[in-house]
């Protein structure tokens, strides 16, 4: 079979010396404007990746529309593919591949001349030995461990040239994080064996000296106390350099908000004790900064809010917020001093207080609260907070006026794996908060309180264009009935950010004038198809379901109230601006025919 293939190329290369019919001299040749011509490429059949990326690099076709002026044209694109063929072959693995071309008559007068590339791929090598050894003189140092598996050139996988590439940057990966900063590739050899179709290689590698880390200088800080920046570095003096301990924390000072950009660069040279010098470079945030919003709702109407924040008040990126919300159902007024780094680092420590009115068709309520919370980073992805809060209210239902001192231990735990804070497309979220509320702590009533929220977003193409979200919630309440809890802190569902369609708080249980009572239990979920449409400008398609129960325990026997509708997104930089129209599925007599929503940033 591989004698016949090299005889049909041979044939070809013969065929193609004679000058064709189309390329003889004509007077008019001057007046043409260029070759028409079509392009066949064959003999590549069943070899996959080999052929899509010979169509794909291919001259001849690429430019095709580009007519050559000339025979000597036309011929210079075809052997210009040959060579961009053989390349790309060899990239691959395929060693022995030979392409050639043929130029041909039309087959009708005036049609397109015939470009025939003709590939003979011959067999794929793949990976046999592999050594990796030192540069000049003595060995590799004592301890490494650089397994074959984690460089990628499996014995027997297919000796692609991309793979050769990746083996080196993971060789050098896997030196770096075992105390060798400084390591090199120093020469890379593959030897081909063409009659077993086999390559092996040969890395030598310059390690360079064993280092641990060193002094760390900071630059760029202008406000921000040096220590603050040098507690976010996940190693400790003197341990061995492992460089993703430095990409760890170059993230870590990026993900504190504080800087616009974060750099940490290793030293030159290791020293003589085996020290390696670090410069850690920033650039700092403006530390204050003002914010505002909009929101409107035919259901909660008009709302707006604003905060000023300052986000290193004594040096140490102590931060203060103060934050007021304006609205037709709320108006509030609340602080919160954050302390970073308390007794243990990532571990930050709040205080808050706040004044709030609420104005809703279940009850008015107004309360003062004051609070103090630990919010510690495990991970990247993990947090738990913890504390204990002390609140004071005031609250009018149904004409009736009672007063409560309610003293909480509020625990929590968050899982963030999203992409984005105000329009994720990617990862989840988890939420899960347990309050516990106690008599013998000066509260006028005992109760626990538990819910658990999660949303997930899944792409659905590459860009991130066309993204499907879910989300779905469940609480309790235990320990009083829902007549004897507070208000305020009984379970709501409905409006703008749970069951669209429905008017804020309403789907539940209502009393004779079909107004919401809340329950001891909550289930809610909902969907949503976020489509980029076009630039800036989106649709979102979205469904929504809910219950809130007068019992501990939410079920499915009872009915759910379900909500659809269509949103419209306008995308910023800081955020989509929200558009949503909703009309409820299985509507009561006290509900709405439809609901609107504008806002920032997605529902959820």
């Amino acid at each position: 079979m591989r004698f016949a293939s090299m005889l049909f190329l041979g044939l070809l290369l013969f065929a193609g010396g004679v000058r064709p019919a189309w390329a003889q001299a004509d007077p008019a040749e001057e007046e043409q404007p260029g070759i028409v011509y079509e392009v066949s490429i064959e003999g590549l059949d069943g070899t996959g990746e080999l052929k899509s990326l010979v169509e794909e690099s291919s001259v001849l076709k690429s430019r095709i529309d580009d007519l050559p002026v000339s025979e000597a044209a036309l011929e210079r694109r075809a052997r210009e593919d040959e060579e961009i063929f053989d390349s790309v072959a060899r990239s691959l693995g395929y060693y022995d591949a030979v392409f050639v071309h043929r130029v041909d008559d039309p087959v009708d007068p005036g049609g397109p001349v015939r470009v025939l590339v003709y590939g003979d791929p011959g067999s794929v090598y793949t990976f046999d030995a592999l050594t990796i050894r030192a540069a000049g003189k003595g060995g590799l140092p004592d301890g490494l461990d650089l397994p074959r598996e984690d460089l990628a050139v499996e014995r027997g996988a297919p000796a692609k040239s991309s793979a050769v590439v990746d083996a080196e940057t993971n060789l050098i990966r896997l030196l770096q994080q075992q105390a060798y900063p400084l390591a090199k590739l120093a020469d890379r050899t593959a030897l081909i064996d063409r009659d077993a179709k086999t390559m092996d290689l040969v890395f030598e590698v310059d390690p360079g000296a064993r280092a641990r880390y060193g002094d760390i200088a900071v630059k760029g800080n202008d406000s921000i106390e040096r220590d603050y920046i040098v507690r976010r570095l996940p190693w400790t003096y003197g341990a061995p350099v492992d460089m993703r301990e430095i990409d760890k924390g170059r993230r870590a000072l990026v993900s504190t908000g504080r800087f616009d950009s974060a750099g940490i660069q290793i030293g030159d040279a290791v020293a003589d004790d085996g020290s390696l010098p670090i410069t850690v470079t920033v650039r700092e945030r403006p530390a204050r900064s003002i914010g505002a919003g909009i929101s409107y709702s035919t259901s909660e109407g008009l709302g707006t809010s604003a905060h000023w924040e300052h986000r290193n008040l004594f040096g140490g990126a102590e931060k203060l917020r103060i934050e007021t919300t304006v609205a037709e159902v709320e108006t509030s007024l609340t602080g919160a001093f954050t302390i970073p780094d308390v007794l243990v680092t990532d571990q930050n420590f709040t205080i808050e207080s706040g004044y709030i009115q609420q104005y809703t068709d279940g009850y008015d309520s107004e309360s003062y609260t004051l609070g103090g919370r630990f919010d510690r980073r495990i991970s990247d992805m993990l947090s738990v907070d913890y504390g204990l809060s002390l609140e004071r209210s005031r609250i009018e239902e149904d004409g009736q006026e009672q007063r409560f001192t309610l003293v909480g231990i509020p625990l929590g735990a968050s899982i963030d794996t999203s992409n984005d804070l105000l329009n994720p497309t990617r990862g989840g979220r988890t939420r899960i908060k347990f309050t516990p509320y106690l008599e013998s702590l000066g509260s006028t009533l005992s109760f626990y309180s538990t819910s658990v929220r999660h949303a997930h977003y899944l792409a659905l193409d590459d860009e991130g264009d066309l993204v499907l979200a879910g989300r779905a919630g469940i609480g309790t309440i235990f320990g009083a009935s829902t007549g004897n809890l507070p208000a305020d802190k009984r379970f709501y569902t409905g409006g703008s950010g749970s069951v669209r369609g429905y008017a804020l708080q309403s789907v539940g249980p209502l009393d004779a004038s079909n107004e919401p009572t809340g329950g001891s239990a909550l289930l809610d979920f909902g969907a949503e198809l976020r489509w980029r449409v076009y630039g800036d400008f989106g649709i979102v398609p979205f469904i929504d379901a809910g219950q809130v129960y007068d019992q501990e325990v939410p079920t499915l026997d009872g009915d759910l109230q379900w909500g659809a509708g269509l949103g419209f997104r306008y995308f910023t930089a800081i955020g989509p601006i929200r558009a949503d129209i909703a009309f409820p599925l299985n509507p009561r007599d006290s509900d709405d025919a439809f609901q609107v929503y504008f806002s920032l940033g997605q529902a959820f």
